[in-house]
């Protein structure tokens, strides 16, 4: 992971220095520059993008259970899908929708019920969070492929726990305390743009995942 943050950090900066330096005429204060300029931009006022993304830097509390047989876990990592609307060449405002889910299902067999009866007990763990946050990017540089943000979101913070199973012995094993209404991320992030309209992109922040990759989609 430590590897990876590295990495992603280390393409940004290059990144960054190498348009700041094939570009050293555009000014990006205003988001005008020299007209011819910005038609290179990779981004620019009136876009829209969308990025359905998969994260990174979550931890699976129920990673096994020796006890219980025919163990699956229902684990899903952050994901998500942002939107986002230019509405000048350096800002951006859009949605933000994270989801992920920790659980399991499993079995106890060779247990005896009231009755004297052989019986296996079965067990279904879920708990699902969800978050959408209005989403503010700052691009602070970009050029014809490349497009370099920062980002701050902030919204709610949802939680649905649910346990179903056939074991008498057993009512609950999730905490129901409910998380804090309230969620934000704020990150750094990266678009490479293949092809005129799609491309990869990479963020790294906290709230909602520490590291994110995904696909760019741009709509003049």
């Amino acid at each position: 992971m430590k590897k990876s943050i590295l990495f992603i950090f280390s393409l940004i900066y290059s990144t960054y220095n190498f348009s700041q330096t094939a570009n050293p005429s555009v000014d990006f204060s205003e988001g005008n520059g020299n007209p011819l300029d910005r038609e290179l931009y990779s981004v620019k006022k009136g876009d829209l993008i969308i990025n359905p993304w998969y994260g990174l830097g979550t931890i699976n509390i129920f990673p096994g259970n020796d006890t219980l047989e025919n163990f699956k876990s229902l684990y899903l990592r952050p994901m998500g899908v942002c939107a986002e609307y230019m509405f000048t060449d350096e800002i951006g405002i859009g949605i933000d929708f994270i989801y992920n889910r920790q659980g399991f299902s499993a079995s106890d067999p060779n247990n005896i019920d009231g009755m004297g009866n052989l019986v296996t007990y079965n067990y279904i763990v879920k708990s699902e969070r969800t978050r959408i946050h209005l989403r503010f990017n700052y691009h602070f540089t970009k050029d014809e492929n490349f497009d370099a943000y920062l980002g701050i979101g902030a919204g709610n913070n949802s939680r649905k726990n649910s346990f179903t199973s056939n074991d008498p012995y057993v009512t609950d094993i999730l905490d129901d305390n409910e998380l804090l209404p309230f969620s934000m991320r704020v990150c750094l992030g990266g678009r490479y743009f293949i092809t005129e309209n799609y491309g990869l992109v990479g963020e790294i922040g906290l709230g909602g995942a520490l590291v994110r990759a995904g696909l760019s989609m741009k709509f003049n």
